[in-house]
């Protein structure tokens, strides 16, 4: 009998403990948080998608990526922020010397889809390159990064030797943490200030944009109406500020140094010289930290900013295809 009261007794207490909690049938409202990422991918991608747009589903993940012309195959690694388009000028002249151009956006960017189980790791890209690769049926190729995308090319570079024939990275990262975005002073009736906190933030604006690439593009007739729109738009698909707080939290830089001792591709390192994220002393690191690659060529832009692949980027992929058309000549690479 006793054993019956105690029973009861603890069934009214958890009982009255939940009709206490606030929920969807109490008079206790929970606050919305304001967010503008509310863009669906279906929304975006009827938007964005182009002819040349292809979508697969690889190990679970719906990837967004390109695939085209003849010849050795080059794929290119974009950096954060960053999508497949912003490789176009490129892939135009790599198409025009006789290379085959697969591009893709790395999930959490562009137009690829969402990862279930939330893991946003470099380790992880590099199944999702493997996987790629094996889809087009390319077994070797040359692999060009830039920003967060350079250090995912040089790691897959190190551990993937027989499959990398050549690496170009662009103000890669990697061996320096990024210097910090320098905080704009808030303007008169402005409700926030703008930082690259915005990344994490369930609300971005186009303003918040601005203000990014004003660090990191420094020729501002790049960063166009339309550029800025598309980001926007990317950025604010659902989710996008939660992908973006795993990504970060995943990044770690280890110990380059080790890992860029692996590599044995031909190596080439294009660095903006007024580059505001990295200082363009961690060029000359990244040709230090490279001595069993079986060539090394370091080429700076002067006033080059960070996103020089979008800034400049007829300048960048002269200098990229010449390296690559070369290397028949260098019997060591071989």
């Amino acid at each position: 009998m006793q054993i019956k009261n105690r029973l009861l007794a603890a069934i009214v207490s958890i009982g009255l403990y939940v009709i206490n909690v606030p929920s969807a049938f109490s008079d206790t409202e929970v606050p919305e948080v304001k967010t503008t990422r509310v863009h669906s991918m279906e929304e975006i991608r009827a938007k964005y998608a182009v002819s040349q747009s292809q979508f697969v589903d690889l190990d679970g993940v719906n990837v967004h990526y390109k695939d085209e012309g003849k010849g050795p195959v080059i794929l290119l690694v974009h950096g954060t922020l960053g999508d497949l388009y912003d490789w176009d000028v490129w892939t135009q002249e790599l198409l025009k010397s006789g290379f085959r151009v697969v591009r893709f956006d790395i999930p959490g960017f562009g137009m690829s889809g969402n990862i279930a189980n939330n893991n946003y790791s470099v380790d992880r890209t590099h199944t999702l390159i493997d996987s790629l690769m094996d889809h087009v049926g390319v077994e070797k190729f040359g692999i060009v990064g830039i920003s967060y995308g350079g250090m995912v090319v040089f790691r897959y570079a190190a551990t993937r030797t027989e499959r990398v024939t050549s690496m170009v990275l662009i103000n890669s990262a990697g061996i320096q943490t990024a210097n910090a975005v320098k905080k704009a002073p808030k303007k008169e009736g402005a409700s926030r200030k703008r930082t690259s906190s915005f990344l994490y933030s369930p609300v971005v604006t186009k303003d918040d944009l601005v203000f990014f690439y004003d660090s990191y593009i420094n020729d501002k007739t790049k960063v166009t109406p339309e550029f800025l729109q598309r980001k926007l738009d990317f950025l604010n698909i659902q989710d996008r500020d939660k992908t973006s707080i795993t990504t970060f939290k995943l990044y770690e830089k280890g110990d380059p140094q080790r890992v860029l001792a692996h590599v044995k591709a031909p190596s080439l390192v294009l660095w903006g010289t007024a580059n505001k994220a990295l200082d363009t002393s961690t060029a000359d690191a990244f040709i230090d930290a490279l001595p069993n690659a079986c060539l090394t060529k370091l080429v700076t832009f002067e006033s080059g900013g960070h996103y020089i692949n979008i800034e400049r980027p007829l300048e960048t992929v002269k200098v990229a295809q010449s390296f690559l058309l070369d290397l028949k000549n260098h019997k060591n690479c071989h």
